[in-house]
């Protein structure tokens, strides 16, 4: 699958609404390894031997070309240079659907609901905006190389309604 048509949004932390990320060149949510659970005993005698633990969300990146008229670039720079730092949804669009497909916001407040469209395959994640730099370079874009922290496991929705995972609530 090519990249060409891939769409970036959040959740806004406040406001509740979906916002698409403009201008994005690259996006990596980052992975989430398992830890080691060492259960060697004394009388091994060849090599440790280990369980897996609890997944270790980690970093993701993504790099935009940065544009100050952007709602979007101003509030992830807001949110990273901010004292508070919200843990917000993030969703992927895959290029198996048209860019203008986006998830959708049901009702309002505390009750309100992500719903992710069936015609589209979307991946999930929950993320703060960890640093949101600028790069000034010699003739060039002015660009971010943005990092988030990722908070618990990411799911794909896949195209037609299949799921690994629950949509934008807790997981």
């Amino acid at each position: 699958m090519l990249t060409k048509g891939t769409s970036v949004f959040f959740q806004h932390p406040e406001t509740g609404e979906i916002v698409r990320l403009k201008r994005c060149t690259a996006f990596n949510p980052g992975g989430s390894p398992r830890s080691q659970v060492e259960t060697t005993d004394l009388e091994e005698l060849d090599a440790m031997q280990y369980e897996a633990g609890l997944a270790q969300p980690g970093q993701g990146t993504m790099s935009i070309n940065a544009d100050p008229g952007e709602e979007s670039h101003r509030l992830l720079q807001e949110l990273a240079e901010g004292s508070a730092t919200p843990t917000m949804n993030w969703y992927v669009g895959f290029s198996d659907g048209t860019p203008d497909i986006a998830p959708t916001i049901t009702g309002s407040g505390e009750s309100a609901e992500v719903t992710i469209p069936t015609t589209r395959t979307f991946y999930h994640c929950r993320a703060y905006v960890a640093d949101f730099p600028f790069d000034f370079q010699l003739n060039a874009n002015v660009t971010v190389s943005g990092s988030l922290q990722r908070s618990g496991r990411g799911t794909w929705h896949y195209k037609n309604g299949d799921s690994n995972g629950s949509g934008g609530g807790e997981e």
